[in-house]
Formats: structure tokens, C-alpha cells, sequence
């Protein structure tokens, strides 16, 4: 019979120290001091929402819409171009995945033919009659929707994180989804949070041409019957909410000069009347640009509009470059979230809500009490189950078996797990996988003994002997646990992510930790007879 190996009861302490350290934030929780985060991981173990209650959304991404997005923005670089050639284009279209420029002369599309080795990487170029046409490659379209789905789960992460529920869940679901998951958000707030996640939050900031009371009178002035027909004369056609019954409708440049994409900041504000309002400042390059914008336009009026409204249209007193502010009917809350959302982004593309549901504290509550009992029941009737049948080898693995869930808990608990009741069923079900190691261990100690060999060589032959099943009836199963991670959403990937976590724990527990405990009780006195 062996000593226990030095080495291997060094990484055992070593393992039990990590395990206490990673376990405190969950027990202590706020109590933390101030620099254990500095030193130390503070995340710990989370409830999910089948435990605490909150809110769960499901998203469907329209990641259809960033192809328009890029042939609007190939439009504007395109037409940039061909102006500094002096070239004007007849007209541009936009079909499905195609932009088609249509010239006046032959001339022009020869000077315009230089475009294609600037896009010939990311479309295919065709040429018909007096027009080019640029259609977008399938892999370029698949790219250009992969990243606007990962900017929209950015854009939403950063927009919940800031509401200041406590740690949301917020993943991608299959190919145009995002599941967005809060725990502890109160049937009050729900409303609330799938505004601001839903909310573009595009803000531009346009001169105003024209008002009017009604969207028919104000067409009129320009002689065009439609708001399209208008867009023609390089002009838009904006709804108002300024709170002026006269300033139904606007009419605005076409082209934003300046966009919310250049804000370093967006605040909660107070006007002179001491109603909800928001602040803005920009950054560099917007700073300069929005200077330039009030400088140039002195007595004109500045829309300020946000997703196709104007919220209000200042007259321009003197040149501004780093800051101004939105007012509009606004409550306190909706300022807030205004704010919040202008500071987090713009969505690239929009977003649906596919699924909404409210889960109540009350089930949570329950789930937990029942998962507790179901976790004390199992485990008392496994470790008594071990003693009556193989006595003190039968205490050792308990003890394993207790140390395996104490580093399970710890790891979990520092790679800051949300613990759901399909992740319960996944510890669970370790704890039947990690008697099931010792048991198999048990039983071949036992057919050793049985054809006559002494105590220690029993012990080192089973366990010796057992290595390759106990090995691969674990790692099969951490196999499938991985596959469920890689391909499962949500509750899933919760029990996958448990469940992996506790087999790698259970084969350390079985084929070290057990074996250690028996080599230090032994040690190298004699036994004539094995307890098990």
C-alpha cells in the first residue's frame, strides 16, 4: 500500500482554498469589503429566473435590414465619389441585394468604372446599357448580418446593464435571436425595459426649411402630393411633437450632418420650467462637426430629432460645439431611459418581441424550497446508502463526495454561474454520477479480495482496474453535456454548464480524492480486514 502522494494532497488544499475563496461572494454578498474585487473574483453564484422571478424576452433580430443599411451607405460613398469626377448620376436604385446607378452618358460610365476595384472584394459588378450595377456577395451578406446582430446584443447589454436590474442574462438564441433574461425586474419595470431595449435611439440633427398645422398644407408649398415625392427635391418630411399646435410637420434637409453616433454623453436635465428634459455632449470629431453645423446656420431653427420625430426645433442663437439638450413632454422615467438609451447606442437594425413572459417571485420562491428538499433527500439517502453497504470505505467516499460538491459549488460560483432548476437536476445528477464511480471502484475492490488477494493489493488493483470505466462513463457524458452547451439556449445551456462543471469535479473526486482519503487512513500499518 502507497502513502498518499504529497503532491496530490497539496493540490487537494490547494483546491479547497480556491473553493472557499470563490464561494465568499456568494455568502457574503454586499457584506464583501471594498477591495476583495481588486484581489479576488466577486461574482458568485446568481439565481435565474425560474428561482427568483423577473422578466424573460425573446428577440427576434431583422438582420435582413443591414443590407439596405450597407446600400444606403455604398450609396452615399458612391455618390461622393463620382462628385469629385464632376459626374452626376441620372438616378440610384435600390433592389433586394443590388444597387444599380444609372448614368446620362457613355462618358460617365467610364469615368465611373474606377468604382470597382474599391467593391469588387464585397460585390459582384455588372454592367447594362447606360448603368452599373453592384450586388452584394452571399458571404458578405451573412457577415454583414452576423455583426449587426452581435452589435444589437451589445447595444441591449449595455442599455439593461445601466437600467440597474441586478445581473441579467442577455445570449444569443439560434441564428436571429437574442434571449434576454431578468431576474428580480418586478411586473412594474417590464414595461419599462422592453422599451428601452426595443427603442432605435437614432438621434440626428437636421436645419429646418419649413412647418406647418397639417401634412397637406405643408406637401402643397413644395407642389408634391407625398412625402416620397418630396425626398426628390433633397428634402424630408419629418412628424412633430414640440407641443406647438402649429408644428405638426416639418420639413428638414434630407441628410443629417451630425448623428447621435458622435454623443459622449446623454443626462437627465431640468429645463427653466423645471420639466424632464436631456442633456447631450459630444465628442472630437462631432464636437467640431455640430460647431460648424450652428455656426453656419445662426437664426435658422436645428430639428433635433429622434427616430423620424422631432422633439424640438431651437432657433440657433449663437455657434454650439460641445453640448445642448432635448425637450419634449417627457415624464421623469422617460427622460431617464431617453438618456439611457442615446448613451448606449443605436440599434443597427431593428428588433420584435417574439416571446414576453413575467415570472413571479412566488414560483421562484417555491422552486428553490423544493430544490433544496429534493438536494437534502438525495444526497442523505446516497451517503447513508454508501455507509450501510460498504462501511468505512463507504464513509471515505462520503467524504469525497462532499469535497467534489464543495468544489463544485466554488467554481461555479467564481465563473459567476446562474443557477436555474434545470442546473439543480445537473448537480443531481452529479452526485448520482460521482457515487456511481465509487461504487464501481467498491466493486472491484471486492472481486480482487475475492480471488484471494491481501488487503492493499485489493485496494490498488480496484482502483487501478476501475480507472478506464469510471474514465469513460464520465467523459461520454461530459461529451454530451458539451454538445448540449454548444447547441442549447437558455435553461440548456444552464444544466449543461453545471453538469460539466460537476463531471470534471466527480473524476477528480473518484479517481485522486477518494483514493487519497483511503491511502491516509491505511497508511502502511497492517490490516487483516478491509471495511467495505
Amino acid at each position: 500500500m502507497r502513502r498518499a502522494s504529497r503532491s496530490w494532497i497539496i493540490v487537494i488544499l490547494i483546491a479547497m482554498v480556491l473553493s472557499v475563496i470563490f464561494l465568499t461572494p456568494t455568502l457574503l454578498g454586499d457584506m464583501l469589503p471594498s477591495w476583495w474585487g481588486k484581489v479576488f473574483p466577486r461574482k458568485g453564484l446568481r439565481l435565474g429566473l425560474d428561482l427568483r422571478g423577473g422578466v424573460y424576452l425573446l428577440l427576434g433580430v431583422r438582420a435582413e435590414k443591414a443590407v439596405d443599411q450597407e446600400l444606403s451607405s455604398m450609396k452615399d460613398l458612391i455618390n461622393e465619389g463620382l462628385a469629385k469626377d464632376k459626374i452626376i448620376p441620372k438616378s440610384f436604385q435600390n433592389s433586394d441585394k443590388t444597387l444599380t446607378i444609372n448614368f446620362f452618358s457613355k462618358d460617365d460610365l467610364e469615368k465611373a468604372r474606377k468604382l470597382e476595384t474599391d467593391y469588387k472584394e464585397i460585390a459582384d459588378i455588372n454592367e447594362n446599357d447606360l448603368s452599373l450595377s453592384f450586388t452584394l456577395k452571399d458571404q458578405y451578406i451573412k457577415e454583414l448580418q452576423r455583426r449587426a446582430i452581435d452589435q444589437v446584443k451589445e447595444t441591449i447589454t449595455n442599455r439593461v446593464d445601466e437600467f440597474g436590474v441586478v445581473e441579467p442574462t442577455i445570449q444569443r438564441a439560434g441564428a436571429d435571436r437574442i434571449l434576454i433574461q431578468v431576474p428580480g425586474a418586478s411586473a412594474s419595470d417590464r414595461e419599462r425595459i422592453i422599451n428601452i431595449i426595443k427603442r432605435a435611439a437614432v438621434l440626428e440633427f437636421k436645419i429646418v426649411k419649413d412647418t406647418g398645422p397639417t401634412q397637406e398644407t405643408l406637401l402643397a408649398k413644395y407642389s408634391v402630393g407625398t412625402p416620397d415625392e418630396l425626398s426628390l427635391q433633397g428634402l424630408r418630411f419629418h412628424q412633430g411633437d414640440t407641443r406647438q399646435e402649429n408644428e405638426k410637420y416639418f420639413v428638414t434637409e434630407s441628410d443629417a450632418q451630425v448623428t447621435g453616433q458622435y454623443l459622449s454623453d446623454a443626462r437627465l436635465i431640468f429645463d427653466e420650467y423645471g420639466r424632464p428634459a436631456v442633456g447631450f455632449s459630444f465628442r472630437g470629431e462631432g464636437a467640431s462637426k455640430f460647431g460648424k453645423l450652428t455656426g453656419d446656420n445662426i437664426g435658422n431653427r436645428l430639428a433635433i430629432v429622434l427616430d423620424g420625430t422631432i422633439k424640438s426645433a431651437p432657433v440657433i442663437q449663437e455657434r454650439i460645439s460641445s453640448q445642448g439638450r432635448i425637450t419634449g413632454s417627457f415624464t421623469l422615467d422617460e427622460a431617464k431611459d431617453l438618456a439611457l438609451v442615446l448613451r448606449s447606442g443605436a440599434l443597427p437594425v431593428p428588433v420584435d418581441v417574439e416571446q414576453e413572459q413575467t415570472v413571479g417571485p412566488s414560483l421562484g420562491s417555491d422552486s428553490i424550497e423544493k430544490g433544496k428538499l429534493s438536494m437534502i433527500v438525495g444526497g442523505i439517502a446516497v451517503l447513508l446508502f454508501m455507509i450501510v453497504f460498504y462501511k468505512l470505505q463507504g464513509v471515505i467516499a462520503d467524504i469525497a463526495l462532499a469535497l467534489n460538491m464543495f468544489f463544485i459549488m466554488g467554481f461555479l460560483s467564481a465563473f459567476g454561474v446562474t443557477l436555474t432548476l434545470p442546473g439543480i437536476a445537473g448537480l443531481v445528477l452529479t452526485i448520482g454520477m460521482a457515487v456511481d464511480g465509487n461504487i464501481i471502484t467498491f466493486e472491484r475492490i471486492k472481486e480482487e479480495l475475492r480471488i484471494g488477494k491481501s488487503t492493499f493489493a485489493a485496494i490498488d488493483a480496484g482502483y487501478e482496474r476501475s480507472l478506464w470505466t469510471v474514465l469513460d462513463s464520465n467523459l461520454t457524458t461530459l461529451l454530451t453535456a458539451l454538445i448540449l452547451f454548444w447547441f442549447g439556449t437558455g435553461p440548456i445551456k444552464g444544466f449543461a454548464v453545471t453538469l460539466s462543471i460537476g463531471i470534471i469535479f466527480t473524476i477528480f473526486s473518484n479517481v485522486v480524492v477518494a483514493r487519497v482519503i483511503t491511502n491516509l487512513v491505511y497508511g502502511e500499518r497492517k490490516v487483516e480486514a478491509l471495511s467495505i
